[in-house]
């Protein structure tokens, strides 16, 4: 979960960027549809501007959301992301919409503190790297680009 809002947070600009404004950027379903993105930007016209795949996915999804959608985005968190990516990375080299990235288990683990049943968190980004704050304590994500 606090991934997906990790990748929220790092794609919010988007919604002014690439729509103008005129767009949702939202949670997909998530597990609940495997066919549904974590987290997606649809401008008013329905078109889906960006997908973002959180965890380790399988070829097929990935290249089914670079067919679907303008931008295609998949963040990697867990310990074993190295094993998944080097048995993929040949698979996706084709994909010229998709961008693939690793946020260190250990900045995941440190961001699992902060899920609460209630949260205010606080995002803010500067020259590409992500704070997150909960007011008590704080959290620099830097995401390392594979793809």
């Amino acid at each position: 979960m606090m991934v997906r809002l990790v990748a929220l947070a790092i794609h919010a600009h988007m919604l002014q960027t690439v729509c103008n404004g005129d767009g949702v950027l939202a949670f997909g379903a998530g597990l609940s549809d495997p066919n549904d993105p974590d987290v997606w930007l649809k401008d008013f016209s329905d078109q889906t501007r960006l997908w973002i795949e959180v965890g380790q996915p399988e070829e097929k999804p990935i290249s089914k959301a670079c067919g679907k959608s303008d931008e295609v985005f998949v963040y990697a968190f867990h310990h074993a992301a190295d094993v998944w990516w080097k048995g993929i990375e040949n698979k996706l080299s084709r994909l010229s919409n998709l961008q693939v990235y690793r946020i260190p288990s250990q900045i995941s683990q440190q961001l699992a503190t902060f899920a609460q049943r209630t949260m205010h968190l606080q995002a803010t980004i500067q020259d590409g790297h992500l704070l997150i704050s909960d007011g008590a304590q704080s959290i620099e994500v830097i995401c390392e680009r594979w793809k």
